[in-house]
């Protein structure tokens, strides 16, 4: 479903992408793990169209997002929902109005019709009866489903997860990866994680690939990856592993 071809990206001739290529398979769970600072997100961000790179290309069912005038581009993001790191939820609005607030600004649909959605996304992630709840009230895992629900709201075919466990006790941790898991099982879309967490990379991922100085270094099914015979992927699996 997504190619990356020969990515590069640049800020103030600080080299951080230096021709990165992937291709993520349609309706699986494809994690990209590497140290901090490597270019995770600024991948993440360069798939999604945010940033356009110096030169190579992602492409979208063969479609390059670069190449597109703005008003493509976006309707080229509709395919998207994206699950940001903190959930990124807006303090001044409740529950509700969080998981509305895609539906309004890319619907023409009524207030019954926007509910009935909310409800049903909430209650996919897990959540009943918390939607006039602020997100001040809710814990950290809580705040992450609502981000989910959010995410799902205008049913996309790719969702991107920045660092879904950051901040997370191993607990919630495992209940995340599970979420992830269930969302991939019930929505049967193309997931792509940011992640660091080696634990939680191997338990939810179809593929795993890791970024070391701006290129992928390793790709592969988990167990193809954990015998990779790199060094430096064989040193970031001991060390996340706390071996």
């Amino acid at each position: 479903m997504i190619k990356i071809t020969d990515l590069y990206k640049s800020f103030n001739s600080f080299e951080i992408l230096k021709g990165i290529n992937l291709q993520i398979p349609e309706n699986k769970i494809t994690v990209i793990i590497g140290p901090s600072g490597c270019g995770k997100t600024v991948l993440l961000r360069h798939i999604i169209g945010l940033l356009k790179p110096d030169r190579g290309r992602v492409s979208i069912d063969g479609v390059d997002m670069n190449a597109l005038n703005r008003v493509k581009q976006n309707k080229l993001r509709e395919r998207f929902g994206m699950l940001f790191q903190h959930a990124a939820l807006f303090d001044s609005m409740n529950v509700f109005e969080n998981v509305a607030f895609p539906l309004r600004e890319h619907t023409d649909l009524d207030e019954s019709s926007i509910r009935r959605i909310v409800l049903e996304k909430l209650n996919l992630v897990g959540l009943k009866e918390i939607e006039t709840k602020m997100p001040s009230d809710l814990s950290g895992g809580m705040r992450k489903r609502v981000g989910l629900a959010r995410a799902i709201a205008l049913e996309p075919e790719i969702i991107l997860y920045d660092e879904p466990t950051t901040g997370l006790d191993p607990i919630m941790t495992e209940a995340i990866d599970n979420l992830i898991l269930e969302m991939q099982g019930k929505l049967k879309i193309t997931s792509i994680v940011i992640s660091h967490d080696i634990p939680s990379s191997f338990r939810i991922a179809d593929q795993i690939a890791m970024i070391y100085q701006g290129k992928i270094i390793e790709v592969g099914e988990p167990n193809v990856f954990r015998k990779s015979s790199h060094e430096v992927v064989q040193e970031f699996i001991r060390k996340g592993e706390g071996k």
